[in-house]
């Protein structure tokens, strides 16, 4: 009974840190490999790929109640300053820019501006970002886009404002400058690190799991069920050659 409760638990006791390091270091020009391989290939897709131009504007929210106090004014215009950076890439305004851009000879759909726009504020300060494989087309791009939405926000029906929290606050700061190059090196060869990483341990994984062999004289026991009377030792040379000296 006692011999059963001991083969349970040797069965049960799972992989040990010795364990793990023993692996790694069998394995350990395989890993490197994978590692300094897709490393190597995220850095140098890095350098191949199509460039990336960014080109950024700012806006500022401004609030004026006239009946209020300026601190209350300032209050309000940095809690509005959010709302607005979701309202920027609302459907309601990428739809009114993709139908200028048509117009103008850029096929643009709604989805991509979202997806190439990037929008972000800091108090009062709001920066809207539009990234292309073309510098002059990021700067027109993102200048359309604060151009439209400081329109959409000022929209009036019958004479009254249809945004009414909105109408008139936000203003273009600053137009957008020519589109800048975005480096993407940092981030594709940390890509290629990680997944250099992932290779490697599904490289270990597979040759563990394909490796019938026995690695000591306890899986012998276990699998066999009978006792290992005896066993040849390693024998180091090199220790043997060295203590010769």
């Amino acid at each position: 009974m006692d011999e059963e409760r001991n083969n349970v638990n040797e069965e049960s006791r799972g992989l040990t840190f010795k364990d793990i390091l023993f692996i790694i270091r069998k394995h350990w020009i395989a890993i490197i490999c994978f590692i300094v391989a897709c490393t190597a290939a995220g850095f140098i897709w890095s350098k191949v790929e199509p460039p990336v131009y960014s080109s950024t504007g700012s806006m500022l929210v401004s609030y004026e109640s006239g009946s209020t106090t300026l601190t209350q004014d300032y209050t309000f215009s940095n809690y509005i300053s959010s709302t607005y950076v979701s309202f920027i890439k609302e459907n309601v305004v990428m739809d009114k820019v993709s139908e200028k851009l048509k117009a103008e000879g850029k096929e643009f759909t709604t989805g991509q501006l979202k997806n190439n726009t990037s929008v972000s504020n800091n108090a009062l300060i709001i920066k809207v970002s539009f990234k292309s494989n073309d510098p002059e087309v990021a700067k027109e791009v993102a200048q359309t886009i604060m151009d439209t939405a400081q329109e959409v926000a000022n929209t009036e029906e019958g004479g009254k404002a249809v945004y009414h929290l909105l109408h008139d606050n936000l203003k273009v700061l600053s137009d957008a400058k020519n589109g800048v190059k975005v480096s993407h090196t940092l981030r594709n060869t940390a890509i290629g690190l990680a997944a250099g990483v992932v290779l490697a341990l599904v490289y270990i994984v597979i040759r563990e799991l394909s490796d019938n062999t026995f690695k000591s004289s306890e899986e012998i026991e276990r699998a066999l069920n009978i006792p290992v009377l005896a066993g040849i030792p390693d024998y180091h040379f090199d220790d043997e050659k060295k203590g010769s000296k």
